[in-house]
């Protein structure tokens, strides 16, 4: 994944643009110590940035949605906007007719970010954040889980098929009813009834959690076979999104070497 001072990335940015980008109504709030650092609106909308062909989209948020405190920042000749806030230039990657990606370092109390501002070329006025420096993202209000590809969809289905789960040889769970959850760009996952387990002796609960825009906050089990702890070898969601809902509580195991996924005997 690039980063802020990939400057082939911002020069070919400059030059051409990314390869695809859609405008979003949708009202995005980034937080960075104690100061709301922007908020989107739909005077000055957020953008959905392709940079790759291939590549997952991310946000460029307008210079307009910038808090007033970062703003006058920039009135001071970046010395300090606000109580506590702060600006340096870090780098200036050129491109074409003047057109300037401007790597800047925002700081406010002991938090600190660096993020991309363009100053002309195809994605003028706008700036590329790296949302893992950011403290937290708020969209419409609500916590931020990931941004959703509106080319991507997920589809759950229930099905009758014998579904058998070998681990290492040994079967660890077997079913005759399941949900089957198709995902744009991924192979299709069954999903499980819990008691589908053979023995809950063999499993305890894991600590990990992962988050998906698309489906909610996976929990994990650890799973033991012949004395051989498989960590967060299965996962399930107990609060899924709405249009994931058919997989509440549902289990599935990652179809990996020395699990086998057998469905209706043929190996998946």
């Amino acid at each position: 994944m690039a980063t802020t001072t990939d400057t082939d990335l911002l020069k070919s940015l400059l030059a051409k643009g990314p390869p695809k980008s859609l405008g979003s109504s949708r009202e995005l709030t980034l937080a960075l110590g104690d100061l709301y650092i922007a908020s989107t609106t739909l005077k000055a909308k957020p953008l959905l940035v392709w940079e790759t062909e291939s590549g997952y989209p991310r946000y460029y948020i307008p210079f307009d949605s910038l808090h007033q405190d970062i703003k006058a920042a920039f009135a001071t000749g970046f010395s300090e906007g606000g109580p506590d806030v702060k600006l340096e230039v870090v780098n200036n990657v050129k491109g074409e007719n003047d057109a300037e990606a401007v790597i800047e370092r925002l700081s406010i109390g002991s938090k600190s970010t660096t993020w991309v501002r363009f100053t002309g070329g195809p994605l003028k006025d706008l700036i590329r954040f790296e949302r893992q420096e950011i403290d937290e993202w708020f969209e419409n209000g609500a916590l931020f889980v990931g941004i959703k590809n509106p080319y991507k969809r997920i589809d759950t289905k229930p099905v009758a098929r014998h579904v058998i789960v070998k681990i290492d040889g040994e079967v660890v769970a077997e079913t005759t009813v399941a949900v089957l959850l198709s995902e744009t760009g991924l192979k299709e996952a069954y999903y499980l009834p819990a008691t589908s387990i053979k023995s809950w002796d063999m499993v305890e609960k894991s600590s990990w959690r992962t988050a998906c825009p698309y489906k909610g906050e996976a929990w994990y089990l650890n799973i033991t076979v012949d004395g051989k702890k498989k960590e967060d070898s299965i996962w399930y969601y107990p609060y899924p999104t709405h249009e994931s809902a058919g997989i509440e509580g549902f289990i599935s195991f990652y179809n990996k070497e020395g699990t086998d996924i057998i469905v209706d005997g043929v190996k998946v």
